[in-house]
């Protein structure tokens, strides 16, 4: 009997031997490898929706909402986005104009055209942002893209839980500034370079689900966080909530055919 029970407990060590080394040596992603991956799942999808919250020190920029005849100061703490392939985005964000309240301003974009809209108001075609495309979002050289693939001194930094419980790797590093624009639709200037650029990655479908942005060394005394950017992503491929102002029959038709073609030329 002290014989058997002897020979069990040497089987058990030897086990443990076996599986421990493994569990402990697990290989971990390789950070450029991952954002490679995420940056394809990403530009497939059909839909995603954002929620971008501004901390920290404020960060103003210049905006007109008056046909360019007056440029005012402004600072957006907040904005919840929808973007659709392959080029579409609503946007409602929170602005503060000149040290008013903030107040809410909605924007539409399709491609090059641009539309907002304040409170009880109507759609107004009105470029706030030049030069802003949505579908720069998802381009290579542009919006999230450039800054997965963009980031400098990439470091994998470990695999975390987040507070809704997703299980994510973690990859640090630091982006130009053009990379925060393109990612704020095109409102911002941020020129500022070696920006901290944080990502989270969802273990199983391999997408972004939280992105930190942060200018380092921008914290003052009356505020000692420096100025950060949150922006989450979520429901991937949901219908999209708002569709904007109604199109021309000639620009649906144009929309319809763009999507058609391209369509037709993917594999």
């Amino acid at each position: 009997m002290k014989r058997i029970l002897g020979l069990f407990l040497l089987a058990l060590f030897a086990l443990a031997g076996c599986t421990a080394p493994s569990e402990a040596t697990a290989t971990p992603p390789v950070p450029q490898t991952l954002l490679g991956t995420v940056i394809g799942n990403l530009q497939q999808l059909k839909t995603f929706r954002m929620i971008i919250e501004q901390t920290g020190v404020p960060y103003l920029f210049s905006v007109t909402l008056d046909q360019g005849q007056t440029e005012v100061v402004a600072e957006m703490r907040s904005a919840r986005a929808q973007y659709e392939n392959p080029n579409v985005l609503y946007a409602d964000t929170r602005l503060s104009l000149a040290g008013f309240p903030p107040i809410g301003v909605e924007i539409f974009a399709r491609g090059s055209d641009q539309w907002f809209k304040l409170i009880g108001s109507d759609w107004l075609k009105y470029t706030i942002a030049e030069g802003f495309d949505p579908g720069q979002l998802i381009q290579d050289d542009s919006g999230f893209p450039a800054a997965l693939s963009k980031l400098k001194d990439l470091a994998y930094v470990g695999e975390e839980t987040l507070d809704t419980g997703e299980g994510v790797f973690h990859v640090r590093g630091l982006a130009e500034g053009q990379v925060i624009n393109d990612l704020m639709f095109g409102l911002l200037q941020v020129s500022q370079d070696n920006i901290v650029v944080d990502v989270f990655v969802e273990k199983t479908a391999l997408l972004p689900v939280l992105l930190l942005v942060t200018l380092p060394d921008t914290a003052t005394e009356q505020n000692p966080q420096d100025t950060q950017w949150r922006i989450e992503v979520f429901d991937a491929n949901a219908p999209l909530e708002n569709t904007g102002p109604a199109s021309s029959p000639e620009a649906t038709a144009a929309a319809e055919a763009q999507t058609t073609a391209e369509a037709t030329t993917q594999p």
